[in-house]
């Protein structure tokens, strides 16, 4: 389990602030089309909302990060 984390994890320090942008966007809306779906009783896997909203939290983490680092390196 925490290798797959830590593979999630180097996958997404990979990426550029752009594409970190757009794959939080792209979460976003799955989460929403999720939440629309359940009121339609029509989800069958409960814990992609957790998962999307993790994955959302990594990458703000990171946002984060980077923004803190390169302050406080110019």
């Amino acid at each position: 389990m925490a290798a797959k984390r830590k593979q999630i994890i180097d996958e997404l320090r990979a990426l550029d602030d752009q594409q970190l942008r757009t794959r939080e966007t792209e979460l976003r809306r799955r989460l929403y089309d999720l939440r629309v779906q359940q009121t339609t009783d029509k989800v069958s896997d409960l814990s992609q909302f957790r998962k999307n909203k993790k994955e959302i939290a990594r990458i703000l983490t990171l946002l984060g990060q980077r923004e803190k680092k390169a302050v406080n390196a110019g």
